[in-house]
């Protein structure tokens, strides 16, 4: 977490270096099965994201723990709608707090920072906050960080077990291909999960 908040800026250009469109395209052809409502970006970083969501007509929530890169992501995100917050996975305390159930819910290269046990937690809270017919998208990212950056083991496979094994409404609409990094980097592959409550 420090590391986003004291390489703020770098973070911010890396981010924004690739167009939101580039990297979700493997899924943003599911957005138009949905009527846009309301969003929930969790590790929202420099706001790519949920900037692209308002231009598809969403109320964005935007979830970035790291102080300096939010207040970066805000100053961006300026006369869009969307709301800042500072929360915390697994539990995401302040957005439960709002009462509310969202449309969509992404969660772009985040699940690799989550211990086993965090995700254990994380899974069935994000499907507490989905709205029926609502989708969670989880972008995956294979490949370690070589800068200190703390992170996990991902596979499609684990998140397909924790819906079976926490029996979540949720069925899986998407399980993606590896696809190249957009970012050019030759050892990392993303891979995208969607799944649909209801």
């Amino acid at each position: 977490m420090s590391l986003y908040h004291d390489k703020a800026e770098e973070f911010v250009y890396q981010y924004e270096s690739v167009n939101a469109e580039e990297v979700h395209q493997q899924w943003l052809a599911l957005l138009n099965n949905i009527k846009p409502g309301k969003a929930l970006d969790v590790g929202a970083g420099s706001g790519r994201d949920a900037r692209f969501l308002t231009s598809r007509g969403f109320a964005v929530t935007a979830v970035e723990p790291a102080d300096a890169l939010r207040v970066l992501a805000e100053k961006l995100s300026q006369q869009l709608p969307i709301q800042w917050l500072s929360d915390l996975l697994p539990d995401l305390p302040k957005v439960q707090a709002l009462q509310q159930q969202f449309d969509l819910v992404l969660l772009s290269a985040v699940w690799m920072h989550l211990s086993s046990d965090e995700r254990q937690q994380t899974l069935p809270m994000l499907c507490s906050l989905l709205a029926h017919d609502g989708l969670l998208v989880l972008t995956l990212r294979h490949g370690s960080f070589n800068d200190g950056r703390l992170s996990y083991p991902v596979t499609s496979a684990e998140i397909l077990a924790l819906v079976q094994q926490h029996q979540l409404l949720l069925t899986p609409v998407l399980v993606s291909d590896l696809v190249s990094d957009t970012l050019g980097r030759s050892d990392v592959a993303w891979q995208t999960v969607v799944l649909k409550k209801g």
